[in-house]
């Protein structure tokens, strides 16, 4: 579907919003983005799957709202179809390493306690209400293996014999730590740079992009917060007030070096990515 198509749907839908710029967003995974005059987001579930996922995902933030104080998606366009919705644009740039790296340490120490507290609130969602938007469950066990599928038949082709040997220490590694007892819970599973905003204002962190939440292990919302470094991982681990197994932020860091393993072998199977951006993030991560 073109952009003008895009567009012609929002016009059709909700013909009292008016816009005079507008950006299409096309190289996420799951969902075309629409961004109107800079305030209001449009998403468009890619294929039925995510279609049929997102009236799920609406209506768990909107119980997920009021229990949190940092901001998220609130959506208030709905199309009639439920194929499209949007909300006013959750204010804040994203976080990236450099921004953050720029912040005051009073300012760090605001981001720390803001996403634990996010985090902590998230985890501790009941059960029953991940049953009542159809929270899928996410089994590690089942991720490994078929990530050690994938890495054998089409990663080691492409790979140094040292490189090979790293994977492989890692994956002995990562099959040890999964063997420890932890407790599931509702995570946001994408818990990223690009995924959490900083209003400088405000002094407000933001959350966004609840599209891969799912019912697993909790260590993998800490896995994307050491791109800021492991210092400031522990630091909100600390203040988390959700269940700490002795191994949580050991698996986070090992989920932490799977991201390269798997944006590689996702991009010789068709997603938006390259194979090349994989490799230098394993380079780094792995400190090849």
């Amino acid at each position: 579907m073109k952009a003008e198509l895009y567009l012609q749907k929002i016009k059709n839908d909700f013909p009292q919003i008016k816009w005079k710029k507008h950006r299409v967003l096309t190289h996420g995974w799951d969902h075309i983005i629409i961004v109107l005059d800079e305030k209001i987001i449009f998403r468009f579930p890619k294929d039925k799957e995510y279609k049929d996922e997102f009236q799920n995902e609406i209506q768990l933030l909107r119980y997920l709202k009021k229990r949190f104080r940092v901001g998220i998606p609130e959506y208030k366009y709905i199309s009639k179809d439920k194929s499209i919705a949007g909300y006013d644009m959750v204010r804040g740039r994203e976080l990236t390493v450099s921004r953050f790296r720029r912040l005051s340490a009073s300012e760090k120490d605001t981001v720390a306690k803001q996403l634990s507290g996010f985090i902590s609130a998230l985890h501790a969602t009941p059960k029953s209400v991940m049953t009542k938007y159809n929270v899928r469950d996410e089994n590690q066990e089942k991720i490994y293996k078929e990530l050690v599928s994938n890495v054998k038949k089409l990663l080691f082709p492409r790979l140094r014999k040292k490189d090979i040997q790293l994977i492989e220490d890692y994956l002995v590694e990562l099959k040890d730590a999964l063997g420890h007892k932890y407790s599931n819970a509702l995570v946001h599973n994408d818990l990223s740079a690009e995924h959490i905003l900083w209003d400088d204002k405000l002094k407000q962190t933001n959350i966004i992009d609840f599209s891969d939440r799912a019912f697993g292990d909790p260590a993998i919302d800490f896995s994307g917060l050491l791109e800021y470094g492991q210092k400031f991982t522990e630091k909100v681990l600390d203040l988390y007030s959700g269940k700490k197994d002795s191994q949580i932020l050991k698996r986070s860091q090992l989920y932490f070096k799977r991201v390269p393993l798997s944006i590689m072998i996702d991009s010789m199977i068709g997603y938006p990515c390259t194979f090349e951006q994989g490799y230098t993030m394993f380079k780094k991560r792995f400190k090849v």
